[in-house]
């Protein structure tokens, strides 16, 4: 059944008819204060008495036309508490309209007692009349707040964000911001006023700008500013011992709804600065829509958001493979509410089970496999080499050979920085990965084996910045191995958007790497974290070394030595390509020469283990004399 249309006295009044009511009295007050003036200027104020016994006569009529026009209009269906530039100039015309109207009436009108200038300069007060009126609320909030206790916020960008972000402070005080002013590398904007604030000069002055103006506080208004700049910028207002926020954009804080969520605090993200990553959608929808995807270890950090994204290509079956039941239950729980035409199902299996992979690869006849499962924490591997052989090579082994049997189209193994001149176990395990994902791509027909490989990643159990945050939550101390530690940062949401990319590509045995950045100092950021949380390190945190681990460096590497970069359709990602081929029998010969000393002597392992993993790289003949000396180095977690 349809609705009933509305009224015209229901269009017209609608909202509160008190406040309506309340509106068109002020505006009466309004004409009248307009028309008394507009009287006195117009006979210097000696109005003659039969002028204004006139006026007075006809008064309510004048009244009626500009109340007319307005509700003709719409003026008392807007809301003036939120009322803009736009607002004022839609009540411009109904004045006009109705003073044109009185004009037009009164102009063939021979003997006159209403003057027609009087109507003109009425109606020239009758319009900043009534936009005070209906501003008031607005413009009130604007005055010195010096009653207030407003921190005096410094705000660091004078664009668009940096103007709306002032725009909505001085409109709501309750937020307990006082914008003073701006700070912008513009040459242009600088020593003028925007919205009544001075654009005092530029960013390189932020710290005298801090104490000339007594600032409580910084707001980072830059859209898209890079981790350089928020960390310069951050490490200036800690100095200085005064909090710094950041302006999320003005799309997402308008899109949330709430005022609240115009400034937040500065996050891990920001520090590390990565930009937001652009895809090739169609491209990734192409290789993902209506397929059957398989995700090994998707429980995990990167496989959980690896089948996040992929979901959202409408995929025809989405296969979750993980030995965490409890962790597949959840993620596939969270995934059906984000494609109701995928059809998910879950394998609760271990990728070293080969005969598992098989039957799996035997029901499902996947056409896309990401390869996420593999164990990653450096320290533990050292400590247990058998079982990162056997989950990070034969388990690869495993579910390559299974998609290359029953004939999947690509095959993307999630690879490691550190399997670049590998000195830790887990380095090693994976490089010999990226060797089989080469080799078995020599003699596939139908399945395209390719490898990305990439640094740490923010937000994975166990990572660093993590680590760092609980014992920041803790009360110290934190941990950090060495004050030289450095590291390549990349958050699981990039990284995964550029592995689906890399799975586009054409090719075969191919290695990508992602574009890590800028490298950042481990002692740097944790002192950063430290003081974000208003504290100071080594007075109420204290940051302690805790030595080098095996397996660990100080700088990680990105690319071999013998490895050389070709760019891709995509920017932020490379080809790797290396002069050495690797032979699918003799990589599965020294895998299984491996494997003969798997629960045996650790030792000989870890030798024979990295003995493998050097054997194609450019300084393979120097490896008979055993493992290399690990680089003094360390982080509180790996990759």
């Amino acid at each position: 059944m349809t609705a009933p249309h509305p009224s015209l006295a229901g269009r017209l009044f609608s909202g509160d008819n008190a406040r309506t009511a309340g509106a068109m009295v002020l505006d009466v007050l309004v004409i009248a204060l307009a028309y008394a003036a507009a009287l006195m200027l117009r006979f210097d104020a000696e109005v003659p008495h039969q002028n204004l016994e006139f006026v007075l006569r006809v008064f309510p009529l004048l009244a009626l036309v500009y109340i007319a026009a307005n509700v003709v209009f719409g003026v008392y269906r807007t809301v003036w508490t939120y009322g803009s530039l736009g607002d004022i100039l839609n009540l411009f015309l109904p004045v006009l309209v109705s003073t044109a109207l009185l004009f037009g009436v009164n102009f063939w009108v021979k003997e006159r007692d209403l003057p027609l200038s009087v109507i003109l300069i009425a109606g020239e007060l009758i319009f900043p009349g009534m936009a005070f009126v209906k501003m008031r609320s607005r413009l009130l909030t604007r005055l010195p707040r010096a009653a207030v206790a407003s921190q005096r916020l410094l705000i660091i960008g004078a664009g668009h964000t940096g103007q709306a972000l002032a725009r909505e402070l001085q409109n709501s005080p309750g937020l307990n911001y006082q914008p003073i002013g701006y700070l912008d590398d513009d040459p242009r904007k600088q020593n003028r006023r925007m919205h009544g604030l001075r654009v005092f000069g530029p960013v390189t002055e932020l710290e005298l700008q801090i104490g000339e103006h007594s600032v409580d506080a910084v707001a980072i208004a830059i859209p898209r500013a890079s981790g350089q700049v928020i960390r310069s910028i951050v490490g200036i207002c800690q100095s200085n011992a005064v909090p710094v926020r950041i302006v999320p954009g003005v799309e997402r804080w308008i899109s949330s709804g709430h005022t609240n969520d115009a400034l937040r605090e500065v996050t891990l993200d920001d520090l590390l600065g990565r930009e937001p990553v652009q895809i090739d959608y169609a491209a990734c929808s192409k290789s993902v829509k209506d397929r059957v995807v398989l995700v090994t270890g998707a429980a995990g950090s990167i496989g959980s958001e690896l089948s996040r994204q992929v979901a959202t290509f409408e995929p025809l079956e989405l296969h979750l493979l993980d030995n965490n039941e409890s962790g597949l239950f959840d993620l596939a729980a969270e995934l059906r509410g984000v494609s109701s035409q995928t059809t998910i199902k879950l394998w609760p299996a271990n990728v070293v089970d080969a005969r598992k992979m098989e039957d799996i690869f035997n029901q499902v006849r996947p056409q896309l496999v990401y390869h996420a499962a593999a164990y990653k924490h450096v320290p533990m591997l050292e400590s247990n080499p058998d079982e990162a052989f056997r989950a990070n090579v034969l388990g690869t082994l495993n579910v390559a050979a299974a998609a290359r049997k029953f004939q999947t189209g690509t095959f993307v193994l999630i690879s490691t920085d550190k399997a670049v001149r590998p000195t830790s176990i887990m380095g090693a395990t994976k490089r010999i990965a990226e060797l089989l994902v080469l080799a078995l791509s020599r003699h596939s027909e139908r399945t395209r084996f390719v490898a990305v490989r990439f640094g740490n990643v923010m937000g994975s159990r166990g990572s660093a910045p993590l680590t760092f945050l609980k014992q920041i939550e803790r009360g110290g101390p934190v941990t950090v191995t060495h004050p030289d530690m450095m590291r390549y940062f990349i958050s699981i949401p990039e990284a995964v958007s550029l592995v689906i990319q890399a799975g586009t590509f054409g090719g075969r045995g191919n290695i990508y790497m992602l574009d890590m950045g800028q490298e950042i100092n481990m002692l740097e950021l944790a002192e950063r974290m430290i003081r974000l949380r208003g504290l100071r390190p080594g007075d109420d945190i204290e940051v302690i070394f805790t030595g080098t681990r095996p397996g660990e460096k100080l700088r990680e590497e990105l690319v071999a030595d013998f490895e050389k970069v070709e760019p891709t359709e995509h920017p932020k990602v490379m080809r790797l390509t290396a002069s050495a081929e690797v032979a699918e029998a003799e990589i599965l010969r020294l895998i299984a020469e491996v494997e003969t000393v798997l629960r045996q002597d650790p030792e000989e392992l870890r030798r024979r283990i990295h003995l493998v993993a050097r054997k194609y790289s450019n300084n393979g003949d120097d490896v008979s004399t055993g493992v290399p000396e690990a680089d003094p180095a360390g982080e509180p977690a790996s990759t």
